[in-house]
């Protein structure tokens, strides 16, 4: 039985049985019909392995931006709540305290590094930065807008990602199964011959 094979081998394999179909068309009566059964499968395969390296290649790319995003948030989280902690005497703070997960800033997620910052703008709202305070909050939405978007722009190129994966593997199995129906004919008309006509490629 053929195992289903990577996208990459299995694109590889389609195209070594194709060739070596035509180059025997002369001696194998059922060469037109056995490329009319691989040659859309490897359309397919083509196709999907396409789609797939740039649906990853789009993932990747949205996850290198979502960093800097990231790294943007951190640092001016941590400059302003610095900031604030100053200008209210210390962590101890009320005003401190309300902004404060107890130091599980530094591991957040993206999305609670979102929430924090945030929180973070709603506290210079309502007076807690002070002077700088108009600054700071044109600053943190600027960020705020490009971290949110980051995350959504992720999320969607994972889901795209997913499909294109899923795409990749039902292409894989059709392959698989245009591999079987091929042992089938050439057994029918070969019987036990069947191994010498297309070697190890039907393996």
């Amino acid at each position: 039985m053929t195992t289903l094979l990577p996208p990459r081998d299995a694109l590889a394999e389609s195209q070594r049985l194709i060739a070596t179909i035509e180059e025997r068309r002369g001696d194998l009566p059922l060469a037109d019909r056995l490329l009319a059964i691989h040659r859309p499968t490897h359309r397919a395969l083509e196709s999907s392995y396409d789609r797939s390296e740039q649906a990853v290649a789009a993932w990747r790319a949205a996850l290198a931006q979502r960093w800097e995003c990231e790294v943007a948030g951190r640092r001016i989280y941590k400059r302003i709540l610095r900031q604030i902690v100053e200008r209210h005497g210390g962590e101890d703070a009320p005003e401190v305290q309300l902004l404060s997960r107890g130091g599980a800033e530094a591991d957040s997620s993206p999305a609670e590094l979102l929430a924090d910052l945030r929180r973070l703008q709603a506290a210079l709202a309502v007076g807690a930065g002070g002077p700088a305070a108009g600054e700071q909050l044109i600053e943190i939405e600027r960020v705020c807008g490009a971290l949110e978007s980051a995350i959504a722009d992720v999320r969607l190129c994972e889901t795209q990602r997913r499909v294109a994966v899923l795409d990749t593997r039902l292409a894989s199995e059709a392959y698989r199964r245009a591999r079987a129906e091929t042992r089938r004919l050439l057994a029918e008309h070969y019987g036990e011959q069947m191994a010498s006509v297309l070697g190890d490629l039907l393996e």
